[in-house]
């Protein structure tokens, strides 16, 4: 999970990496500005804000309060902009500098090109090389990558952050470099959600903001995994299992439907409660474009027959779900959850069959 830009920096500050100064605004009340020119930057956690426009350089306290006037309440690449970060504008050259856990090589990965910005992506001037997840190593490929010494100084802190913080990423771009040193003029830092339990700061950070990080306090609160993939969407999942549930996001695409979610509800978690259950459907209720919630759970040591009795009483419990349910249930119990169902909520299709559950959607709107 990516951080708010000011979130990450909070972070990069606490570990001695320098940030602009700036303020965190929720409406367009200005106060105290550090000297301009500054940079109005929507905060949304998503990459590429600066192409989308949501950040915007002003010259003039009336730039900045036009730039706020124009973010604020609006939504930005899916997501909507609660605050912005008002920050002096950094200057000196700039740098792209990233660490990264890297799992084929059981270490971390270091980033690095000359040539910072927006249009990194693009640019050949990037090199990529693999290293022990040791911060040590990660200055000494800074040393052979080129990098000054204040650059490799900078890197080294921040693989130290990386692996304190039990981070899958971090990566700064601009890194603003000049003959007084580094200022970080972005901050990119990837959260593991199953850190969290030992990673009580980032907690806390994802806690202070229950809108922005809605996804990962689900996970905190309830104990399993219920991502908004489209608050637009059309399809809800109620599914367990990540990769069998990215499966059936992908054939929902392929239909030209829009699934609403990503979940790995956790079955064996449920301990005869329907309140989980419950939870899924009233954040799928909560999106006007809801038409259909298709159940997928394959199960193993799951008995369908005690989960099939737990979604009816979910469904009958849940009197906002106005719309079809499709379950597909494979495995220990089908049959017998198939008749619980047909008992509970007759009409509903419950079926082995994947593309049954698949035609009995409804058709994606064009």
């Amino acid at each position: 999970m990516l951080l708010i830009e000011a979130d990450g920096k909070k972070l990069l500050a606490e570990h001695g990496i320098a940030v602009p100064d700036g303020t965190l605004v929720t409406d367009a009340t200005i106060g105290d500005l550090p000297d301009g020119p500054w940079i109005v930057k929507a905060q949304v956690p998503v990459g590429g804000r600066g192409k989308a426009g949501g950040v915007i350089r002003c010259e003039s306290p009336q730039d900045v309060a036009a730039a706020l006037h124009r973010m604020l309440g609006q939504r930005l690449k899916g997501h909507q902009v609660e605050a912005c970060l008002i920050e002096q504008a950094a200057a000196g050259e700039e740098r792209y500098l990233a660490v990264a856990v890297d799992a084929a090589s059981y270490g971390l990965r270091v980033i690095y090109s000359a040539q910072g910005g927006v249009d990194i992506e693009q640019s050949a001037s990037a090199q990529s090389r693999p290293c022990p997840p040791r911060p040590a190593s990660v200055a000494e490929v800074l040393v052979e990558l080129g990098a000054k010494p204040n650059i490799v100084a900078t890197g080294r802190v921040l693989a130290e952050m990386l692996l304190d913080r039990e981070l899958a990423l971090a990566e700064i771009n601009p890194l603003f470099v000049s003959t007084t040193g580094c200022v970080a003029g972005d901050a990119k830092l990837v959260v593991d959600l199953d850190s969290l339990p030992r990673q009580p700061r980032i907690a806390a950070l994802i806690q202070s903001r229950p809108n922005v990080y809605a996804d990962a306090n689900r996970k905190l609160h309830e104990g399993f995994d219920y991502v908004e993939l489209d608050p637009e969407g059309e399809i809800g999942l109620i599914t367990t299992g990540a990769g069998l549930s990215m499966m059936l996001i992908d054939e929902l695409a392929t239909r030209g439907l829009k699934p609403l979610n990503f979940c790995d509800i956790r079955t064996g978690q449920m301990r005869g409660s329907p309140a989980r259950l419950m939870r899924v459907l009233e954040w799928m209720t909560a999106r006007p474009t809801l038409r259909a919630v298709l159940v997928n759970v394959f199960a193993g040591i799951t008995d369908l027959a005690e989960f099939g009795n737990l979604l009816a009483t979910g469904i009958e419990q849940s009197p906002q779900l106005r719309v079809p349910v499709v379950a597909r249930l494979v495995g220990r119990g089908a049959a017998e959850a198939r008749r619980i169902l047909a008992e509970r909520q007759p009409g509903m299709l419950v079926t082995e069959d994947l593309e049954a559950a698949l035609r009995a959607l409804p058709a994606g709107r064009t």
